[in-house]
């Protein structure tokens, strides 16, 4: 009886959760998504993007990937605000690497990022975010510093 009671107990909570927060989702588990960019002329820019959340999906990236669609790239995601290191190695294809703040602006963008390099490339700034694209799609679509990530879409980090 007491395991049938946790069972409507569980259900009854889920339910008020629907009911309650419409906007409610399981993001938590969201491992791919849409993200949207606001660049500073206005325009909306989408990019299905996969999720790395965890210290082991950030230390791979996008690393032994041999092709990116123009429209696909990886967010990465922190709790806080700090300087962010990144580097290409075992990278197969140039990246655009755009860093974000936690108010989530585009603080600065790496173009081109070199496949294979060994070279550091910094935030420059403290960043919450990083957005790796494929090279020369910021440009191509005038993404720029200012540019504001939408947080409308992101799941819940960490």
């Amino acid at each position: 009886m007491k395991h049938h009671s946790i069972k409507l107990n569980l259900i009854v909570f889920l339910f008020a959760i629907i009911l309650f927060y419409p906007n409610f989702s399981f993001a938590l588990f969201e491992r791919k998504g849409q993200v949207e960019i606001v660049t500073t002329d206005g325009k909306l820019q989408k990019f299905n993007v996969e999720f790395a959340r965890s210290e082991a999906e950030k230390a791979i990236g996008l690393m032994f990937r041999e092709r990116l669609a123009d429209d696909e790239g990886m967010l990465f995601m922190w709790n806080t605000s700090s300087l962010r290191q990144f580097w290409m190695r075992n990278t197969l294809i140039n990246l655009d690497i755009l860093f974000i703040d936690s108010d989530y602006r585009v603080v600065h963008i790496e173009e081109s990022a070199q496949k294979g390099s060994l070279r550091i490339i910094s935030s420059l700034l403290p960043v919450q975010y990083v957005l790796e694209i494929n090279a020369g799609q910021s440009q191509l679509r005038k993404i720029t510093p200012g540019a504001l990530l939408s947080a409308k879409n992101l799941p819940i980090c960490c």
